[in-house]
């Protein structure tokens, strides 16, 4: 299936919002269980499946974000300032503070009356200590789930700690997960070359998956343009080769041509040579791909 097929046929747009169900292991919900006849029918969207299930493996193999030490520690350090605080500001402490005298006057402590005063003084103070522990607990999550700086003012609690970014990998998937621009997605795929330094880095799978399969030829160029920058991948000749059938934009096309020969990749000599025989191809292109068959050949 051709990539303007994958992309405009129903049951590929209907299954699509699944694959990522699937690709986690989770079967398809019954009111979508009549789209498991698809699958098994459409290359395009076993390939983006396979591709999935590759990302998400790479991300549980990700060491998993804790929060500082120091950061539990100043955390507790505030709690126990604040329990001060609010021991000073109960009614016990207060009587203690003006040395024992009663605050009302005339008042009379009955011991189920102290008794009373202590529970409430408790309940206030849990209804405190609860609520600075959910403050905590939104900064910490906004630390590892935003990638960046809290809003909350406990970030001053560990001053220099900077959380690590989300990687590209994750970028590029919730991309294509969720509604993004053009040009977002191309400012995430011209990103790449800069960004991936680590060998077998799984965004170099998402950028191959975005070469075949994305709506926009810029992108696709773009994606094709940044995996020639990688190229020290042992991935990205193979798939620069597979996705040569599968492009329909000149320009796409003329630059996978170049990629390929400066590669000096022959296993793409058969797909130049089927290119070169098109007859809806453009002359450039075709001429590109006879040029590109004289120096492989």
């Amino acid at each position: 299936m051709s990539i303007n097929a994958h992309l405009t046929d129903p049951a590929c747009a209907e299954l699509r919002p699944w694959l990522p169900e699937l690709a986690d292991g989770q079967p398809l919900p019954p009111e979508a269980a009549y789209l498991a006849a698809h699958l098994p029918t459409c290359p395009a969207c076993q390939a983006e499946l396979a591709e999935l299930r590759l990302l998400f493996q790479d991300l549980d193999a990700l060491p998993a974000e804790v929060p500082p030490l120091a950061l539990r520690d100043n955390f507790l350090a505030m709690l126990n300032e604040e329990k001060a605080k609010q021991a000073a500001a109960s009614p016990a402490g207060l009587t203690a503070a003006r040395g024992g005298q009663p605050l009302g006057e005339g008042a009379v402590d009955l011991p189920e009356n102290g008794s009373q005063k202590n529970k409430s003084a408790n309940q206030q103070w849990l209804r405190v200590a609860a609520s600075v522990a959910l403050v905590a607990v939104g900064a910490i999550l906004g630390l590892l789930l935003r990638g960046g700086p809290p809003a909350s003012p406990l970030a001053q609690l560990v001053p220099g700690a900077q959380p690590a970014p989300p990687s590209l990998s994750v970028k590029l998937a919730a991309a294509r997960q969720q509604p993004a621009t053009a040009s977002q997605r191309l400012q995430l795929v011209s990103q790449a070359p800069a960004t991936i330094v680590e060998p077998n880095d799984p965004a170099v799978l998402t950028l191959i998956h975005t070469l075949d399969t994305d709506p926009n030829p810029n992108v696709r160029l773009a994606a094709c343009e940044a995996l020639f920058r990688l190229r020290s991948d042992p991935r990205v000749g193979p798939a620069l080769v597979e996705a040569l059938p599968l492009q329909t934009d000149p320009n796409v096309q003329i630059t996978l041509i170049e990629a390929l020969v400066t590669l000096r990749e022959k296993r793409a000599v058969p797909g130049l040579e089927e290119l070169a025989k098109k007859p809806e191809v453009l002359p450039a292109v075709r001429l590109q791909a006879e040029s590109g068959l004289g120096q492989l050949i």
